[in-house]
């Protein structure tokens, strides 16, 4: 059953008959009138037809009375001449309504000949009706199915309504979670870089600390060494002036700490960590913050870049040589040590290590070089 727009049932079988009287009452209103007449015209033919039929017994009874009279009453002119005039002006009045009947079977004939037609124009619109009828019929079947079919898409027009609704709220969950996230990644992020200035602040410290622990042993070999210097001038008597005199003058050294750079230059994006002299050539190495071993070289008087050297995931903070200068290493803070070749400058070995074991290499070159010194962003060389 289909449902019309106010949601009430809709009643084909009342729907058709509701239309047949309407179609019937169009269709009868233009042919009122003619039947109408038509009715009229009957009407009065059966009139005259029983009217005639009484003036055909009147005339018969006449004709039969006509004679007897006549008999009985042979002088009597006057009743005679009643009786024909009478009877003159029947067949007058019998004549004309025989004309009037005529002209009523004709208009009769007329009449049912356009009833003819009109029943077969009515027929062809019956036909026509039905034809109608059948589209309607389908028209009604697609008008139902095209009402399922917007009710399905109605309901998956809410369904996506209501994904859209819970795809935007989980969208401004998502929101809030990835700004709380950026907050805690900010706050960790300063928290890293307090941790990275304390970290300098202490590697400082260390250097300063390990500096004046150089230059202390140094003034104490210094000062062992006049002291020896001075005991030996001392101890002349087994030597004597002539024995000087092929020897150039003896120069000594006050401090051992350089007090001016060779040359000056940036290696590293970010802090210098290691340096490392090669054994065999005037070829040092650097490694820095930026991942980065990189290769030097001053054979000419001038900084030159001889290599670059990646693999390190982590800030590298100790490099150095083979005793060959073929090979080198370098430890990181990723908790891994690597080894490169000089000439190729390919990654060969890689092995992990602890943090202790990074930071035992790296003070333990720190304390043993006493030609180099970083931090920060410059290498500096001395004579």
């Amino acid at each position: 059953m289909n449902v019309n727009n106010d949601n009430r049932p809709f009643d084909w079988k009342n729907d058709i008959i509701f239309r047949v009287q309407q179609r019937n009452k169009l269709q009868c209103f233009c042919y009122q009138d003619l039947i109408n007449s038509h009715n009229r015209l009957f009407d009065q033919a059966n009139a005259l037809k029983s009217e005639n039929i009484q003036l055909e017994i009147q005339l018969e009874r006449l004709r039969k009375e006509g004679p007897e009279g006549h008999k009985s009453v042979d002088g009597n002119a006057d009743v005679r001449t009643a009786t024909n005039e009478q009877l003159l002006v029947l067949e007058q009045k019998l004549l004309a309504r025989q004309e009037e009947l005529t002209e009523i079977h004709k208009k009769r004939g007329e009449n049912a000949q356009m009833i003819v037609d009109l029943k077969n124009a009515l027929s062809e619109k019956d036909k026509l009706i039905t034809v109608k009828d059948k589209v309607l019929t389908e028209n009604i079947t697609l008008i139902a199915s095209l009402k399922a079919e917007i009710q399905m898409y109605e309901t998956n027009h809410q369904r996506l309504q209501d994904q859209y609704q819970l795809l935007q709220d989980e969208h401004q969950a998502l929101q809030l979670t990835a700004s709380k996230l950026e907050e805690k990644l900010r706050k960790t992020q300063d928290e890293n870089m307090e941790l990275v200035e304390r970290l300098k602040r202490y590697k400082f410290k260390d250097a300063e600390k390990m500096n004046q622990e150089n230059e202390n042993f140094i003034r104490k070999r210094n000062e062992k060494m006049q002291k020896e210097l001075e005991d030996a001038a001392k101890d002349m008597r087994g030597l004597s002036p002539d024995s000087f005199r092929d020897c150039g003058p003896i120069s000594f050294s006050p401090n051992a700490i350089p007090t001016k750079h060779y040359l000056h230059f940036d290696a590293h994006d970010g802090e210098v960590n290691a340096v490392k002299w090669s054994p065999v050539d005037r070829l040092f190495a650097t490694g820095g913050a930026d991942r980065k071993v990189k290769l030097w070289d001053i054979s000419k008087g001038s900084i030159e870049s001889k290599g670059l050297l990646v693999g390190s995931s982590a800030g590298v903070m100790s490099v150095d040589f083979d005793s060959t200068g073929t090979s080198i290493v370098a430890a990181s803070n990723d908790l891994a040590s690597r080894v490169w070749t000089v000439n190729d400058q390919r990654l060969r070995t890689e092995k992990s290590l602890n943090l202790c074991q990074i930071f035992q290499e790296n003070f333990a070159n720190a304390l043993m070089s006493n030609n180099t010194y970083c931090y920060g962003l410059t290498i500096r060389t001395s004579d």
